[in-house]
């Protein structure tokens, strides 16, 4: 019986691209419509006002404005403060 098998190639050298999750976008940071905020799997952070949430669990600005981040009933939740809401809060002070 052979102790070694015949000179062949080996049965490794698969592996899966990274998927590239995480936030994209940080608090305070000003975002454009349409603009990725988080990548991920499952809702570790969840929709606020003016963000959406894609079938992937993406959550993307509605609206133009200023990232901020916070929580909600226990859960993590990224809203946008309109830029023009902010415009408004700063003039009132």
């Amino acid at each position: 019986m052979a102790h070694k098998k015949g000179a062949s190639s080996t049965r490794n050298g698969r592996d899966s691209n990274a998927q590239r999750l995480g936030v994209k976008r940080f608090g305070g940071q000003l975002v454009n419509a349409g603009e990725i905020i988080v990548r991920q799997r499952g809702t570790h952070f969840h929709p606020g006002e003016n963000v959406g949430r894609g079938g992937d669990d993406t959550l993307f600005a509605l609206e133009a404005g200023q990232v901020q981040f916070g929580t909600k009933r226990g859960r993590k939740v990224v809203n946008i403060v309109s830029t023009r809401t902010a415009d408004v809060e700063a003039s009132a002070v």
